[in-house]
């Protein structure tokens, strides 16, 4: 039986019940505005097609708590997109940004004026303890505490299985730190 001729709100409650072809049609009549909306909202290509894929998964997890008394379906199907697509833009913001640096020494260079004279002598401290790390522990470091990447990004960045730098990250911060106290 075709649901196509199904209003949204008939669609939402055969959604809320696991009905997979139900979402699908509804896929098919807001897949093209959901895309639209991530492309106002500035999203690369890229995290466009991941944006509609994610709305989807949410419409799908969130069916049941349609209630055609507040809203119609189209609002509240539009409603999610646009939640998503603001939720996304406010968590891309608050992210630190990835500092470019010039060569892989000034990387852990932190400047700026004003360092006083201690903190300068822990900034030395920390760089040659870093020369102490192999050079994939370096990277790893580098990428997540001075260009903020998060672990899955490192991973994809660096080209490693996430488990593999994971335990990459723990043996340099050990190293680390037994070079440092020992300083």
């Amino acid at each position: 039986m075709s649901l196509e001729g199904f209003p949204d709100e008939a669609l939402l409650a055969l959604a809320a019940r696991g009905e997979e072809s139900a979402l699908s049609v509804l896929y098919d009549r807001y897949a093209s505005a959901m895309l639209g909306l991530a492309y106002r909202m500035g999203f690369s290509k890229e995290a466009q097609e991941d944006a509609v894929q994610e709305i989807f998964l949410r419409l799908w997890n969130k069916a049941a708590s349609f209630d055609p008394r507040k809203a119609s379906g189209r609002s509240w199907i539009l409603a999610v997109g646009h939640h998503y697509c603001v939720d996304r833009v406010r968590a891309e913001a608050s992210r630190p940004k990835a500092l470019k640096p010039l060569d892989n020494d000034e990387a852990f260079d932190v400047p700026g004026e004003g360092l006083g004279e201690e903190n300068a002598l822990n900034r030395i401290r920390l760089q040659r303890a870093l020369q102490v790390l192999l050079p994939d522990e370096r990277a790893i470091i580098q990428a997540l505490h001075y260009q903020g990447y998060t672990y899955p990004e490192a991973a994809l960045l660096l080209g490693m299985p996430l488990g593999t730098l994971k335990a990459k990250l723990s043996r340099a911060m050990m190293k680390l730190r037994e070079v440092l106290r020992e300083a």
